[in-house]
C-alpha cells in the first residue's frame, strides 16, 4: 500500500551526501541474519553503526546525522514502525528502510508513509546494497539546486487527493471492509466513474463488464484500486491548458496505458506483486510533471516545444536546455513531497533516461521505462531499435536489450 505524509519535507533542505553513513537496527546484529549479511557487503566505503534497540537508535541519530537507517519490524524498545515515524519527523532527510517477512501485510499497512522502501526478508545483500546506493543517488538528483529553485517558483503545489488520503486512513483501520471502502470511493462520482472506466478498458483484461466498485476491488485487489484512485484524483485537480496539442484527458489516457503496460511488463519480468503494483502506479503518474509544466511553466514549455521541433530532439531534452530540469524530475519531486516510496520516485524521475541510476536493477523503473518507450515507438511507428526511445545502454547493463522487439510486440498485442 502506498501512503502519503501530511507534512511537506523538502529535499532541497537536505545536506549534500558526501559520505555514506548507515544505522542498522535489529535483533540479529550479532548473528548471521539479514542485517549481518548487509553489514558484510557494506564494509567498503560505508560508515556503519548498529544497535538492537529502537530507543537507542533515536538517541544515536539525535547525536549524529545518518544518511540511511535500516530497521527490522520487531525490535526491543519502540517498534520499527515507531522508529521510522519518529525518524521521519526528527530527521526527514534520512532515507528509511524496513526489513520484514515476505507478504507481511501488517508491516505494509503500518509503515505506509514512514518508510521509503520495504524490503522482504531474506534479503540478497548485494542487491540490497545497490538499492541503498540508488536511494542516495535519487536524493542527489532530487536535491539539485536548479530543480529546487524551479519547484520553489510554483505558487501553489497540488496536494494529494482528499479521497486518496481518506482511503489510506480507512485501509489502516482493523475493521475496514470492502463494502465500506467501495462506499467511500462511490461517494465521489467523478473518480468512481473514472475508476470503472479504467477497470472496463482493455488494459486490465477483465472479460465481463464491471458495474460496481465492490466488484472492481474483488477483481483487482485493494492495492491496484488504490493506485487507480490516486491517478484519477491527481488528474481531476488540473484544468485543461490553453496550449495546442495538450489536454488533460489525452495525458490521462496515455498515462493509463503506460501504467497498464508497466504492470504487464513487470509481471512478464517475473517481478513480485509489490514491484508490479509500484510499476502500475509509477506508470500512471509518470507524466505528472507535464501537468505542472502546463500549469506553472507554460511559457517555458512553449519554448521547449519550439526548440524540440527546430533541433529534432525529444521534448524532455529541450526542457532541460531551457529550464535546466525536465518534467520527469519536477514530477518526482512533487511525489516525494507526498511521501511516495523511492521505487515510484525513481521510476518517475528516470523514465526517460534510466541510465542515470548508479546500479541498474530489473525493477519498476525498468518496467515503466520500457512501457513508456514502446508506447512512444508505437505512436511514432518506430520498428528499429536504433530509432527507439528506449535507453539501450541501460537495457544492455541489465541484460535485456536484445528483447526490446519482443517487449514492443508484447505491449502492442497485450494493450489494444
Amino acid at each position: 500500500m502506498v501512503a502519503v505524509r501530511s507534512s511537506r519535507i523538502t529535499l532541497c533542505e537536505a545536506t549534500t551526501l558526501n559520505t555514506k553513513r548507515i544505522l542498522l537496527v535489529g535483533k540479529d546484529k550479532n548473528s548471521s541474519g539479514d542485517l549481518m549479511k548487509l553489514q558484510a557487503v557494506l564494509s567498503d566505503g560505508w560508515e556503519i553503526s548498529t544497535t538492537d534497540n529502537g530507543n537507542d537508535a533515536l538517541t544515536a541519530m539525535d547525536k549524529t546525522p545518518f544518511d540511511i537507517i535500516v530497521t527490522e519490524m520487531q525490535i526491543p524498545g519502540i517498534s520499527g514502525v515507531e522508529l521510522l515515524k519518529e525518524t521521519s519527523e526528527r530527521h526527514p532527510s534520512t532515507v528509511r528502510y524496513m526489513v520484514s517477512e515476505q507478504g507481511d501485510k501488517t508491516a505494509i499497512i503500518q509503515s505506509a508513509g514512514y518508510v521509503h522502501q520495504l524490503v522482504p526478508s531474506p534479503v540478497n545483500p548485494q542487491d540490497f546494497r545497490k538499492l541503498l546506493e540508488n536511494s542516495l543517488g535519487l536524493r542527489r538528483l532530487l536535491s539539485d539546486q536548479t530543480l529546487c529553485d524551479r519547484v520553489a517558483a510554483i505558487r501553489s503545489l497540488p496536494s494529494p487527493p482528499d479521497l486518496y488520503t481518506k482511503l489510506v486512513t480507512e485501509l489502516k483501520s482493523d475493521t475496514a471492509s470492502i463494502a465500506e471502502i467501495a462506499d467511500l470511493i462511490g461517494n465521489n462520482i467523478g473518480i468512481a466513474a473514472k475508476l470503472l472506466q479504467m477497470v472496463n478498458s482493455a488494459y486490465f483484461g477483465i472479460p465481463n463488464r464491471v458495474d460496481n466498485i465492490s466488484h472492481a476491488i474483488n477483481l483487482l485487489g485493494l492495492d491496484t484500486v488504490q493506485s487507480l484512485v490516486l491517478s484519477a484524483g491527481v488528474f481531476s485537480q488540473f484544468e485543461d491548458p490553453k496550449l495546442p496539442g495538450f489536454s488533460i484527458d489525452s495525458i490521462y489516457d496515455r498515462s493509463t496505458i503506460v501504467g497498464a503496460k508497466s504492470r504487464l511488463l513487470a509481471h512478464a519480468f517475473g517481478l513480485n506483486r509489490r514491484i508490479t503494483e509500484d510499476a502500475l502506479l509509477a506508470g500512471m503518474l509518470h507524466d505528472i510533471g507535464k501537468l505542472l509544466m502546463l500549469t506553472s511553466f507554460q511559457s517555458e514549455l512553449r519554448e521547449a516545444l519550439s526548440l524540440a521541433g527546430t533541433k529534432s530532439i525529444p521534448l524532455y531534452q529541450a526542457e532541460y536546455e531551457i529550464m535546466g530540469v525536465s518534467d520527469a524530475a519536477i514530477g518526482a519531486y512533487l511525489l516525494s513531497l507526498w511521501g511516495l516510496p523511492d521505487s515510484i520516485l525513481e521510476a518517475v524521475a528516470l523514465h526517460y533516461m534510466p541510465r542515470e541510476i548508479p546500479n541498474p536493477l530489473l525493477n519498476a523503473t525498468t518496467a515503466v521505462h520500457v512501457a513508456y518507450a514502446t508506447d512512444l515507438d508505437e505512436n511514432n511507428n518506430v520498428k528499429k531499435d536504433e530509432d527507439s526511445a528506449a535507453d539501450i545502454d541501460y537495457l544492455q547493463k541489465i541484460g535485456i536489450a536484445d528483447q526490446l522487439p519482443n517487449f514492443r510486440y508484447f505491449c502492442t498485442g497485450a494493450v489494444v
